[in-house]
């Protein structure tokens, strides 16, 4: 048995190489997640995933081989990211100010193999979009951004259907459909999640029925990961996935039976051995997603150790158990949040077959 093949799955054979803190990604890995998510969907022309988790042009261009034209995003950056790979269809789902929507019609008037879209919620804002499009001689392609219980940006659903009848009314817009984040769905019980996302989501079917009465068939996007498969059980209804590219601890915690397989491990080496039981790690602040209370990975090698503390650059670990490590061995951790992670880095090692083989850029790792 030769060495690789002995082996965890997320180790590399050249622990002395890489620079630490920092990212590894695994191609097989997200291809495997490309494929889970479309054969969840049943039909690739249902995904409209978020670019949000990874910001990588490879992982899009990956996307693409797959089949899957179209797109959402957060940020400018972002925006620019999906033009550059030229796919076909860019929802900037974050509702824009006045800068942004400018920006956002600038390129739309300039890169008209594509079609752009974007978030409302209330009518002063779809008044500005309209101004704005006048003054670019474009129409905006506008989603109604719902609130159906998160409480984070959108519309109720009641208000939706009066949003609606006023985007008809207002020159230089396009109603194109209606979109649904309900990231507060998280019961880790597969079928508490259904029910409690089917249940939530009455009301926006309800205002899909009334928008098709008068005349239209409006488009649907909902759900994130967590709702993604209940949403894939429900015909019509497009999905918006992103962290199911990477995947995460907290994800694999609420839905431990998915077919989602980590496609990112963060390296760090331990620096330091303080005191008794206590080791510190070259993992701090900037190297890892940090709003959220602590743990903030799972530290492989070291279960069961106590995540202390944690500053700009030190992570403090209290671990009870053999001290078999000496400073300046790598270990790996799974980060609990992914997507604020990879956005602090410019690049990422690419792992195959336990080597690192070269590095992607995270491109639209920038606002702007």
């Amino acid at each position: 048995m030769n060495k690789q093949s002995s082996l965890p799955w997320y180790a590399i054979v050249e622990e002395s190489k890489p620079l630490t803190p920092g990212l590894m990604v695994f191609p097989n890995r997200i291809e495997h997640n490309i494929d889970a998510m479309i054969s969840l969907a049943g039909d690739v022309n249902r995904l409209f995933p978020h670019i949000k988790t990874h910001k990588m042009a490879e992982i899009v261009k990956m996307q693409l081989n797959k089949g899957i034209r179209q797109f959402k995003c957060a940020t400018l950056s972002e925006v620019q990211l999906l033009i550059r790979c030229q796919v076909d269809r860019i929802l900037l789902a974050h509702q824009p100010t006045e800068e942004k929507i400018s920006h956002l019609l600038k390129w739309q008037k300039k890169y008209t193999n594509q079609q752009f879209s974007t978030l409302v919620d209330n009518e002063s804002s779809l008044f500005l979009f309209s101004k704005i499009a006048k003054e670019h001689k474009v129409k905006v392609n506008l989603w109604i951004d719902i609130n159906n219980g998160m409480n984070r940006t959108g519309c109720s659903p009641e208000k939706a259907y009066t949003l609606y009848k006023v985007i008809k009314k207002t020159p230089n817009c396009s109603f194109m459909g209606v979109h649904v984040y309900d990231g507060h769905i998280r019961p880790s019980d597969l079928n508490e999640r259904t029910q409690s996302c089917h249940s939530d989501f009455l009301a926006v079917e309800k205002l899909i029925h009334d928008i098709e009465n008068e005349g239209e068939s409006p488009h649907c996007i909902a759900g994130g990961s967590p709702s993604f498969y209940p949403h894939s059980l429900q015909e019509n209804i497009m999905l918006s996935p992103g962290t199911t590219l990477l995947w995460d601890s907290n994800y694999s915690a609420i839905w431990p039976e998915s077919p989602f397989l980590t496609a990112a491990v963060i390296i760090t080496r331990l620096i330091s051995k303080p005191a008794k039981n206590i080791y510190c790690f070259d993992l701090g602040h900037k190297a890892v997603a940090s709003e959220m209370p602590l743990p903030r990975v799972d530290l492989l090698g070291m279960e069961g150790s106590i995540q202390k503390g944690q500053s700009e650059e030190h992570l403090v670990v209290e671990y009870t158990g053999e001290d078999t490590f000496v400073i300046g061995q790598l270990f790996y951790a799974i980060p609990k949040h992914v997507c604020p992670t990879v956005a602090k880095y410019n690049k990422v090692y690419v792992v195959n077959q336990h080597q690192i083989s070269t590095s992607w850029n995270v491109e639209a790792r920038d606002y702007q």
